[in-house]
C-alpha cells in the first residue's frame, strides 16, 4: 500500500509540473498525449487512494467531493468559455485552477496511507471520528448519492445501447471521460459515508457499480484508435493523400486529431476579431414583415494572405429544428474563432425560423426572427445574405470565389440546400451566383426531415440529396453513430446520392457512440477529430 501511495504522490507532483509546462510552453504531440494519459491515471488513482484512506479523513472526503463536483464545474466552465464569441482565450481560468487544486490535494492524500491501528478495515478511524454525526443527514446523503449513481448507470446504459433519450443525449458521450471520474468519485463517497466494509456485500456492490461506470464511460475514449483509423481511410478514399502533408510545417494546424490535456484544460483560441449583430435584412411586407436578420463576422487578426485560409469564406448556419437556435454561442462559436485565426473570414448567419411549437420546448426565439416560414423561405433568407456578401465582401476581405458552407442538424440541411442550390445553377432567383462554393461541411445534416416538424418546402430544398450532381462540391460530413434525432442513415443516403452521380468526393467521419450535437464540446474528442480533418479539407479545396 505504501508503494502505491508513494507512486501516486510522485504522479501528482509530475502532473502539476507537466501541467504548468503544457499551459506555458508547447509540447510535442507524442509527449502531449503521454502526459494526458498520465493525468487520467493520476486523477483515477487519487480517487482510489481517497477511498482506501489517508491519514486525514477530512482530506479524503474533500478530495472525493472536489473530484465529483469540481469536474462537473470544469466541464461546464470549459463549455461556456468555448461557446462565448467574446471569450478570446476560450479557456476558463477557474476550471484550470480546479484541476491544479485536484492534483495538489491528490498529492496531500497520497503522501501517506492510513495507519494500521485496527484490523477492522480502513474505515474504523472514520467510524470513531463520526460517532456524533447526525444519522438523518447521513441517511439523506446516502439516498442522494445512490440516486446519482443510478442516474450514472442510466447514462452509461444510453452510451452502450444508443437508445433514444431525446435531447439528453447531447450531454452524454462527449463528456464521458469526465463522467467516468465523477461517478467513480460518487461511488467512493458513498462507500465512505455509508461506513460499510469494502468486503461486505453492499461494499462490493457499490465498488463494482463504481468501477463498471468508470469502464463504460471510458468506452468512447477506448474507441479513439478505431475512430482515427476509419476517419483516415474514409478521408483518403474521398480526397486522396495530399492532406497528409498539410500542416506539417504550420503551427496553426492541429498536429494530432486528439489532445487529451486539451480535453481537461480546454483548447485555447489564437487571435481573431469578431463583430456581432450586423443587420443584413429587414422585411417590410408579406411573410417577412417585421423580420430582422443579422450575422456575426469573425475575421483574421492580420492580413489573411499570411495565413492558411488566405481570406476564403466560411458561412456557418445554426441548427435547432428550423424553429429554434441562433447564431453566436448556440452555433458553437469556437469553431468560428478557430477558423478566423487560420485566415478564413467566417460569417455566422441568422435566418427566419418557423414560429410553430419549438423543437426545443424551453427555447426562446426573438420575435424579429420568427414567422410562418417554409424551408423555401429559409433558403431565400440565406440567399439574401449571399447577395449581401457578394456586395460587401471587400469590406471584410472575404474571397467569394472560395466559399465553404457548414452547419449542424437543420443548419447542416440548409448548408446542403444553399451549397447545392448554388452549384446546380437552378436557384439563381434565391441564391447569388457570384459566390463559388468550393466545399460543403454538413454536420449530422437533417436532410428530408423538415416534414416531421410540419415545415414544408420544395422537394429539392427539403431534401438536398436530390440536387447532387457529378460536379457538386466536395463534402465532408460529421455523423454520430448513436444519433437518434437525425438517423445516421440520412448521412449515408447523402453519400449514396454522390456516388450514384459518379461523384466520389464525399467522406463521412463516423463517430462511434457519438450522439446528436456530440461536437458541442469543442475540446471533446469528437470535435477535435472533426476539426483536424475539416481544416485540412478546407485548406485542400480553398
Amino acid at each position: 500500500m505504501k508503494v502505491f501511495f508513494k507512486f501516486l504522490f510522485i504522479m501528482n507532483i509530475v502532473s502539476v509540473l507537466l501541467s504548468i509546462l503544457y499551459l506555458v510552453f508547447p509540447i510535442g504531440t507524442v509527449y502531449l498525449n503521454g502526459y494526458g494519459l498520465l493525468l487520467i491515471v493520476t486523477l483515477t488513482g487519487n480517487i482510489i487512494a481517497s477511498v482506501i484512506g489517508s491519514q486525514s479523513i477530512k482530506i479524503d472526503y474533500t478530495y472525493l467531493i472536489l473530484s465529483g463536483v469540481g469536474l462537473i464545474a470544469v466541464m461546464l466552465l470549459n463549455t461556456v468559455a468555448s461557446l462565448s464569441p467574446t471569450n478570446a482565450s476560450s479557456r476558463s481560468i477557474l476550471s484550470i485552477g480546479i484541476l491544479f487544486l485536484m492534483m495538489i490535494l491528490g498529492a496531500i492524500v497520497t503522501r501517506t496511507p492510513h495507519t494500521k491501528r485496527s484490523t477492522r478495515g480502513p474505515f474504523l478511524a472514520q467510524r470513531q471520528s463520526e460517532k456524533k454525526t447526525n444519522k438523518v443527514i447521513r441517511i439523506i446523503l446516502i439516498l442522494l448519492l445512490s440516486i446519482v449513481l443510478l442516474i450514472g448507470a442510466f447514462l452509461a446504459f444510453v452510451i452502450v445501447t444508443g437508445i433514444d433519450v431525446g435531447l439528453v443525449q447531447v450531454v452524454i458521450s462527449q463528456y464521458s471521460l469526465f463522467y467516468s471520474l465523477i461517478f467513480l468519485s460518487i461511488a467512493g463517497l458513498l462507500l465512505k459515508i455509508s461506513k460499510v466494509k469494502l468486503r461486505s456485500i453492499i461494499g462490493v456492490m457499490i465498488s463494482v457499480l463504481g468501477v463498471s461506470l468508470f469502464v463504460l464511460f471510458n468506452l468512447p475514449l477506448l474507441t479513439i484508435p478505431s475512430l482515427l483509423k476509419d476517419a483516415e481511410t474514409n478521408y483518403t478514399e474521398a480526397f486522396g493523400d495530399e492532406w497528409k502533408t498539410i500542416g506539417e510545417d504550420d503551427s496553426l494546424f492541429m498536429s494530432s486529431p486528439i489532445s487529451i490535456p486539451g480535453y481537461f484544460f480546454g483548447v485555447p483560441s489564437t487571435e481573431y476579431n469578431v463583430t456581432e449583430d450586423i443587420l443584413f435584412y429587414e422585411g417590410t411586407e408579406g411573410v417577412d414583415e417585421g423580420l430582422e436578420l443579422r450575422f456575426d463576422a469573425y475575421t483574421p487578426p492580420v492580413n489573411a494572405d499570411q495565413l492558411p485560409g488566405q481570406g476564403s469564406t466560411l458561412i456557418r448556419i445554426h441548427g435547432g429544428g428550423w424553429n429554434s437556435g441562433n447564431k453566436g454561442s448556440e452555433n458553437y462559436s469556437q469553431i468560428n474563432k478557430y477558423f478566423a485565426a487560420q485566415g478564413y473570414v467566417v460569417f455566422d448567419v441568422q435566418y427566419g425560423l418557423n414560429d410553430q411549437d419549438q423543437f426545443v420546448e424551453f427555447a426562446t426565439v426573438p420575435d424579429e426572427i420568427a414567422g410562418d416560414f417554409s424551408i423555401d423561405d429559409m433558403v431565400r433568407h440565406l440567399g439574401i445574405f449571399t447577395t449581401y456578401l457578394a456586395d460587401h465582401h471587400e469590406e471584410y476581405s472575404a474571397n467569394i470565389d472560395s466559399v465553404f458552407i457548414s452547419g449542424g442538424s437543420a443548419g447542416g440541411h440548409l448548408a446542403n440546400a444553399v451549397a447545392l442550390g448554388l452549384s446546380s445553377g437552378e436557384y439563381t432567383e434565391l441564391l447569388d451566383d457570384r459566390l463559388t462554393v468550393n466545399g460543403i461541411i454538413p454536420i449530422y445534416p437533417a436532410n428530408g426531415l423538415a416534414g416531421y416538424q410540419d415545415i414544408t418546402g420544395e422537394d429539392e430544398l427539403v431534401d438536398p440529396a436530390l440536387l447532387v450532381e457529378k460536379d457538386s462540391p466536395p463534402a465532408l460530413v460529421y455523423q454520430g453513430q448513436h444519433d437518434t434525432i437525425v438517423d445516421p442513415q440520412v448521412a449515408e443516403n447523402f453519400k449514396d446520392a454522390y456516388l450514384e452521380n459518379n461523384n466520389t468526393e464525399i467522406a463521412i467521419i463516423r463517430m462511434p457512440y457519438g450522439e446528436h450535437a456530440s461536437d458541442l464540446y469543442f475540446p471533446g474528442f469528437y470535435s477535435q477529430t472533426f476539426i483536424y480533418y475539416m481544416e485540412r479539407f478546407m485548406y485542400q479545396y480553398r
